[in-house]
């Protein structure tokens, strides 16, 4: 009972501290937030687009044992936009091995909220928690927590407990079951745990947790709001409004009376005796529209300045009807810096995951190597292939640098089979129609 009274003290003051710790970053618009215009979300779900369209996942090895890890691979590379997005509207994402009630793995992805680290050595954590799951019963949330702890030895232990939406701890009897999944991994020298941080700068105020995509975008973000509402309340104030002598409007009887019956914008004015004009004026008034288009489109523009990406994401993109590709490829220069930023940090943790789940399958990590290939959205793949078949051609290149480029995951012996069935095809092929050849003659 003392063991337990003094490690919820612990884990409570941990909590605490940690909560502390994150409030240090500077405030900007949440990425979930849905109430109004998002910038954030906008940026990063075409990001996201430019980062994961087409990419994929495998493992290389030779060894039978690597099996098990196969699907997992499959399964990051399935949830890859879901890691990405939240990686870059968060600030940062934890990825770690789950199972489901066929027993079958997976991963389950955590947001920052939802995770405390405890202890850490440069970027290596040691004591991990995190909420893998929440009820709410009679109107009060509860909180499945999974508890990491990597001892001196390289001994992982994962304990479960559950607490109260506070850290404190609660009973909830459809989770007692997981108290006996508490278990110790040895010789596993990791936590178990991936954290795919985001390559945006902090400028040195979050060093080890990642920020999200708009950080320090705090003031330009009003600014775009303020110009949304100008613009919104000047489109309402251009609108024409009609004045109508009251001879020509129609009345109806209400209990208290009688009014005029009349559509929006219309309204009733009394002619005075004696003044001429006609029946109906109108009141059109000059519209600043295009000065607060321009003023929202500035906002964003800068929006995109402070965040590191080329226009196109918040502002219209650029002319581009007849442009080459290297001309697209150079006004688009800070965005591809900053995909293959994106794309090397999603390397990383999916490199990470799969070492943190070759630890609860027991699978030596020297057996296998993950391989992730992006695809480049701003490279002309057709023109750049008929650069190298030239290149073949003209003897500057070899056909296996050619098919290197075409089949990027394949290993030297596969594209040597490869090659030597090209050859024999191209050589019956040859025969063949010397054959034909002579039979004509």
């Amino acid at each position: 009972m003392g063991f337990w009274s003094n490690f919820w003290g612990f884990v409570k003051k941990k909590i605490d501290q940690y909560d502390e710790e994150k409030k240090a970053v500077i405030k900007v618009q949440d990425w979930e937030d849905v109430r109004e215009y998002n910038p954030l979300a906008i940026a990063t779900t075409k990001m996201t687009s430019l980062v994961c369209d087409e990419a994929t996942v495998e493992l290389q090895t030779d060894s039978t044992l690597v099996e098990p890890l196969k699907p997992l691979a499959d399964d990051l590379e399935a949830k890859r936009y879901e890691i990405c997005s939240t990686m870059c509207g968060k600030g940062g994402v934890f990825v770690t091995m789950a199972t489901g009630e066929d027993d079958e793995p997976y991963h389950r992805i955590i947001a920052p909220a939802d995770v405390s680290v405890y202890r850490m050595t440069a970027d290596k954590m040691y004591e991990v928690a995190m909420v893998i799951d929440k009820k709410i019963v009679n109107h009060r949330e509860y909180r499945l927590v999974r508890h990491h702890i990597l001892d001196e030895n390289g001994t992982l232990y994962v304990y479960y407990y559950t607490t109260d939406k506070s850290g404190n701890e609660e009973y909830l009897a459809e989770w007692e079951h997981y108290k006996n999944d508490n278990v110790a991994y040895y010789n596993a020298n990791n936590i178990g745990v991936a954290y795919y941080k985001s390559p945006q700068d902090s400028r040195g105020l979050s060093p080890v947790w990642g920020v999200p995509l708009n950080f320090g975008c705090e003031e330009v973000e009003q600014s775009i709001k303020t110009a949304r509402n100008n613009l919104d309340e000047e489109m309402h104030l251009m609108k024409t409004k009609l004045f109508a002598d009251e001879t020509v409007a129609r009345k109806i009887g209400t209990k208290d009376g009688e009014r005029f019956d009349l559509p929006e914008g219309i309204y009733t004015i009394r002619k005075k005796a004696g003044v001429d004009g006609t029946l109906i004026d109108s009141f059109a008034p000059s519209t600043r529209y295009n000065d607060y288009k321009q003023k929202l489109t500035d906002a964003k523009a800068d929006w995109e300045d402070m965040v590191g990406l080329d226009r196109g994401f918040l502002t219209e993109a650029e002319h581009t009807a007849g442009a080459t590709a290297t001309e697209i490829r150079t006004a688009n220069t800070k965005t591809r810096s900053f995909v293959k930023k994106i794309q090397s940090a999603m390397f990383y943790g999916i490199k990470a995951t799969l070492e943190a789940d070759a630890v609860f399958l027991n699978i030596p990590l020297d057996l296998w190597t993950v391989m992730v290939d992006f695809f480049d959205a701003f490279v002309d793949e057709e023109a750049q292939y008929q650069r190298i078949a030239n290149a073949v051609d003209r003897g500057v290149l070899e056909k296996e640098d050619e098919l290197k480029w075409l089949y990027p995951n394949m290993t030297d012996e596969e594209i040597a089979d490869k090659l030597a069935r090209i050859s024999a095809t191209q050589q019956t092929n040859t025969d063949q129609a010397l054959e034909r050849i002579l039979a004509g003659q």
